[in-house]
């Protein structure tokens, strides 16, 4: 499904000035131990510390920016909890209500975790990104905008790749890749969702990337597998394809970084739960960490 230029328009209007520059930066305190640096092969935020201190920052109605390390203190709106788990002992669950926009932030409630530095990507840089999704009974997907996991740029805006639901950005009551393109900061090119689905509550979602990072549509690509089944994309700029070739970085926009949890308009009126398990990005596929 192809979105015209002027849906890009609206959904930048809604998320313009919504870039993470006012998050907190990793404080002097932390470590190469606190955070695992993507150098070393691959970074892992599977929340088996039993906390979100694997990630760097750390975002809900309670806690408007603030490094994960010192964010232990969870309330029902982002916690890590044993109950509902993918992998092994733990688990994040993220809970997202109208009117939860962080303090000085502006555009949507949301409840998140940034993996920052850790997670960058720059051109052609080549990564490989595994982690299980579930979302709880209830879910709302039948309005707005919902973003769950999310490769924000440096400059402001909707995010170059995301995974994301609802009908402003995949279907009613679907769920799906979202590739918002851009000509360079400020300057919105198409936005495309090639691959999407109905969305299933109350049960676990094994997703799979291989992403080519890249501000040229004819070097950055993705590739898809659900349930590690290798996927065909189904809509533009890529229908009938396994490898979606298109633009995945923001000209002059910088590189990316890693995000997830849940944020959406904040238009949408009924609270919703997300669970993330299992995060992995990496260099290679063989680095990944088995879910």
């Amino acid at each position: 499904m192809r979105f015209a230029r002027a849906l890009g328009i609206v959904l930048l209007s809604l998320l313009a000035g919504c870039g993470d520059t006012d998050i907190a930066p990793m404080s002097p305190s932390m470590t190469t131990a606190d955070v695992e640096p993507l150098v070393a092969d691959r970074f892992v935020g599977d929340f088996e510390t039993g906390n979100f201190d694997q990630w760097a920052n750390c975002q809900n109605v309670v806690v408007r920016s603030a490094p994960c390390s010192s964010y232990h203190n969870p309330t029902g709106r982002m916690e890590v909890e044993s109950a509902v788990v993918r992998q092994g002992r733990y688990a994040a669950r993220f809970e997202v209500h109208q009117g939860d926009t962080p303090a000085l932030l502006c555009c949507g409630a949301r409840a998140e975790v940034s993996g920052e530095e850790a997670t960058r990507s720059e051109e052609g840089d080549d990564r490989w990104y595994q982690w299980s999704t579930r979302f709880e009974h209830g879910f709302p997907a039948d309005q707005g905008w919902t973003v769950l996991s999310q490769w924000h740029a440096d400059e402001d805006g909707p995010p170059p790749l995301a995974v994301a639901s609802g009908p402003t950005n995949v279907g009613m009551n679907r769920w799906g890749v979202v590739v918002s393109t851009w000509d360079a900061p400020g300057r919105p090119g198409p936005t495309y969702t090639p691959w999407s689905t109905d969305l299933v509550t109350d049960s676990w979602i094994d997703i799979k990337l291989h992403v080519k990072w890249s501000i040229h549509d004819e070097i950055g690509f993705i590739e898809l597998w659900i349930g590690g089944v290798p996927q065909v994309f189904d809509a533009d700029p890529c229908a009938g394809q396994t490898r979606c070739m298109v633009r995945t970085l923001m000209p002059r926009g910088g590189g990316t970084y890693f995000k997830q949890g849940y944020y959406r308009d904040p238009a949408i009126s009924a609270p919703g739960v997300v669970f993330h398990d299992g995060f992995t990005a990496a260099k290679n596929e063989a680095a990944l960490a088995p879910l």
